[in-house]
């Protein structure tokens, strides 16, 4: 009797581990699936096991960047966003997603928190290390109209007439 728990409790072991032999595509697919299905967090564990043991495959910048959206967009957790970003720029520094998650750090301080400081100290640095970037003009913009309000900004001032 004592075999038969052993061994079962080896299978249930194998069976609950399932994802460890999981490729990266696959990992990434599961987590996408996930957060369709609204399972946000799951989708960051799975997201989460591809980047820590498949670091070098070409999933595992976007894996880390879709962590950081899912808290962002799903979650609404902006401090964790923001942290996610900073571990993708810290773990993936060549990555074509870098200048993506320093804009979303500058757009989540300035619109999400108001904290104008650091949306200027992020969008500083978008500009001065990516300023050929397709998103330079949009850092330009919030730069140049950093804490106004919609009706302050000439070109947005439209948007909140009445008829």
């Amino acid at each position: 009797m004592k075999k038969v728990y052993i061994s079962f409790s080896i299978l249930a072991l194998f069976f609950a581990s399932c994802s460890f032999f999981k490729s990266a595509d696959a990992l990434y697919s599961e987590a996408n699936a996930k957060r369709e299905l609204g399972k946000a967090k799951e989708s960051i564990i799975l997201l989460k096991q591809l980047v820590s043991r498949y670091s070098d495959h070409e999933k595992a910048p976007d894996a880390q960047y879709l962590i950081a959206e899912i808290y962002y967009r799903d979650l609404r957790d902006f401090s964790k966003a923001i942290n996610e970003y900073e571990l993708l720029k810290n773990s993936f520094p060549n990555s074509a997603k870098v200048p993506f998650a320093l804009f979303m750090q500058g757009f989540i301080y300035a619109n999400m928190l108001s904290d104008f400081r650091l949306a200027k100290i992020y969008y500083s640095e978008f500009l001065n290390k990516h300023s050929d970037h397709e998103l330079a003009e949009s850092v330009s913009f919030e730069l140049k109209y950093l804490g106004l309000d919609i009706n302050e900004i000439p070109t947005l001032k439209h948007l909140t007439k009445t008829k």
